[in-house]
């Protein structure tokens, strides 16, 4: 079966890199997944669970909170501003700040300044507790 070549990093560290069947990401405008063939394309990443399935392994998930994805030929490029893997979570931490940027989310209103910061931060914790969980 035809592989991707995928490289996930932050600004500091390299997360992963190697062959994998699948790679499903966060974008902006909504989920979407990439198979060996896929057309190139390059998108703005939002927060939410990367899903990695390596050749002959099991299924990685991350949490990704933004970054860029880019697909050239059968590779693939991840530049996430922060990633986290399930060993990273405190489960009942990341339940307290999800509830508690929830509260502050629903005062706020749609054109408010700080409206997609908090919005933020709410899908990085409900992520970190679905990751965790």
């Amino acid at each position: 079966m035809p592989e991707l070549n995928v490289s996930i990093v932050t600004p500091s560290k390299k997360v992963f890199e190697g062959k994998v069947e699948y790679i499903g990401a966060p974008g902006k405008l909504g989920e979407f997944g990439v198979l060996p063939g896929h057309e190139n394309f390059i998108t703005v990443l939002d927060v939410g669970l990367l899903e990695v399935q390596p050749k002959d392994q099991e299924k990685m998930k991350l949490l990704i909170v933004g970054g860029y994805f880019e697909v050239t030929e059968d590779n693939v490029f991840v530049i996430a501003d922060e990633v986290m893997a399930k060993e990273d979570v405190d489960l009942e931490k990341a339940k307290e700040n999800a509830q508690k940027y929830k509260n502050e989310l629903s005062s706020l209103s749609f054109d408010d300044a700080n409206y997609e910061r908090v919005r933020r931060l709410v899908k990085k914790y409900e992520s970190m507790v679905e990751l965790a969980s």
